[in-house]
């Protein structure tokens, strides 16, 4: 018997054993926790590892073989790796210390061996306490199952058939995608944090002429502001103090022929963003330190939370680069607007967080369904996420169903939303009509889009006009409008 988790490759592994979090979360318990790979080389250890075996963390065991450190105990270690079985529980001594030890291998989720995860407890003074260690022991294997699978999912950009949304107002924004990526204008993606900005950009990408091209992101906010302008335009050699020989490339020349994505736009510093401008009017980019310009073939996607208009007058962002920018706008509506896909989301979402073998056997239950159908969630998708990682570490090992018990406080605490009517008690929220309620706002923004024109906005939603028509008459909706 073995592990298997989605793990892809040594690389992935590495980047696993030096995340800071990992190493947090394990230094933390009272337990040993140790990784070795393939070839007997000891890729982690944890802090309470080294006391168990009377070892001085200062002088680090990660990177030695496992028979340069134990003279005994090695065996149990090479025998999981060649057999990838798991050890058998047996006791260990080290000066002085009794504990128990279990080995067991790690296979990726193509069946190939990724390292034998060894586990000690000591039992010389705790022996009350070994049941609750084992049943901690368990809770740790879904963690670090999590962070595998986090490390390792989200590699490849989305497309738009890998974005979740059945209620008409994420076709309608979809559809529109789709569209916008045929053009070579600026997208503009508004939408509160945690609404899938990234994602749409990374759709819009997917489904243009440039789909073979660089996807290069940015985070605005996250730019120190002394090397902003390096980052996104460049240096050539000697720029400045302590400039890169050779000099560097910035964002904008490295999407050539690809897509640029500008995330919190809104936190960009004015004096960029009058550069920033001029490089949208011409696709013409001056290096720090460069005479001339160099041409690189971008196409811009940009996104915020914030509102710019806003912005504009309080003279915090510039006028014109906000016109230049919004040409093509998508407004993702926050999570309480489209409760619809709620139940998808949280299927795609478990699959990504624990593996799609062990999402087939969780399931959850009708209690939590409804208690996320009323939730607010003001942190949106990213929000939803993040609950269900935090249940999915919870659970017991044995557990297969997703219950209120394993969910975070703060669902249960003022819960309700400002989009949920008042007079709705718990339970009794009508999933038919939150679609409802959806799909009579797309159809607005449809007819909003296309001036009125019922046959353009039903080509928006994907269907006939006698289906808009339809649609229209059953939701209640007036008939008023004129063709233009």
């Amino acid at each position: 018997m073995s592990m298997p988790f989605p793990i892809a490759s040594d690389e992935d592994f590495k980047r696993l054993v030096e995340n800071p979090l990992f190493h947090q979360l394990l230094d933390a318990l009272s337990i040993g926790v140790s990784l070795t790979d393939p070839t007997g080389t000891v890729r982690y250890f944890s802090q309470s590892c080294y006391h168990i075996y009377g070892l001085d963390p200062s002088e680090s065991v990660v990177g030695k073989k496992i028979d340069a450190i134990f003279q005994t105990g090695r065996a149990g270690v090479l025998n999981s790796l060649q057999t990838r079985q798991i050890n058998t529980v047996n006791s260990i001594s080290y000066n002085g210390i009794e504990g128990l030890c279990r080995r067991c291998p790690i296979l990726d989720d193509k069946g190939n061996l990724v390292c034998c995860l060894s586990e000690v407890i000591v039992t010389t003074h705790d022996n009350e306490r070994i049941e609750e260690l084992l049943h901690n022991l368990q809770q740790l294997k879904r963690k670090v199952g999590y962070f595998i699978a986090q490390e390792t999912t989200g590699g490849g950009l989305r497309t738009f058939d890998d974005l979740v949304g059945d209620t008409s107002v994420m076709q309608a924004l979809k559809a529109m995608g789709k569209r916008f990526a045929r053009s070579r204008e600026p997208v503009l993606i508004l939408g509160e944090s945690g609404t899938g900005k990234e994602l749409f950009a990374q759709a819009i990408h997917k489904a243009s002429p440039r789909a073979n091209g660089s996807f290069i992101s940015v985070n605005c906010a996250a730019l120190p502001r002394e090397l902003a302008e390096s980052e996104l335009f460049g240096y050539v050699e000697g720029a400045f103090t302590g400039a890169r020989k050779g000099g560097q490339k910035g964002k904008f020349e490295l999407a050539d022929k690809g897509t640029i994505f500008l995330d919190e736009i809104g936190e960009l510093p004015l004096y960029l963003q009058a550069k920033l401008l001029r490089v949208l009017e011409s696709n013409e980019i001056q290096k720090i330190g460069m005479s001339g310009s160099k041409y690189s073939d971008f196409r811009l996607i940009a996104a915020t939370n914030r509102n710019l208009p806003e912005l504009v007058d309080k003279r915090q962002f510039r006028e014109d680069l906000y016109h230049r920018l919004n040409i093509l706008e998508l407004n993702l509506p926050p999570l309480r607007k489209h409760r619809g896909d709620i139940p998808s989301l949280i299927t795609q979402l478990i699959e990504g967080i624990c593996g799609p073998q062990k999402a087939l056997e969780m399931r959850v239950s009708q209690d939590v369904l409804d208690l996320f159908m009323r939730y607010g969630w003001p942190g949106n998708v990213r929000e939803l996420k993040n609950v269900l990682a935090y249940a999915y570490c919870c659970m017991d090992d044995d557990a297969v169903e997703l219950t209120p018990r394993y969910l975070p406080e703060r669902l249960f605490m003022g819960s309700r939303s400002e989009d949920v009517p008042a007079a709705v008690e718990p339970g009794a929220f009508s999933f038919q009509a939150m679609q409802r309620e959806a799909e009579k706002r797309a159809i607005e923004s449809a007819l909003t889009l296309a001036g009125g024109n019922k046959s353009k906005a039903a080509k928006l939603l994907g269907f006939s006009r006698n289906t808009l028509y339809l649609k229209m008459k059953a939701l209640g909706m007036g008939l008023k409008r004129k063709e233009t």
